[in-house]
């Protein structure tokens, strides 16, 4: 299993939590949505190392 370095784990925590912000603002995306959108972000970023 690779270790996963600082800097993906900063880009990961920025990008959910930018996610989340928009979320609040727009109140668009219910619980699981947004979970699913967490998810996807998770899954693009770890595709894209």
């Amino acid at each position: 299993m690779k270790e996963i370095d600082e800097r993906l784990l900063n880009t990961l925590t920025f990008e959910v939590l930018s996610a989340e912000r928009r979320n609040l603002r727009s109140k668009a995306l219910t619980d699981q949505k947004m979970s699913e959108e967490i998810q996807k972000i998770i899954i693009d970023n770890l595709r894209t190392r």
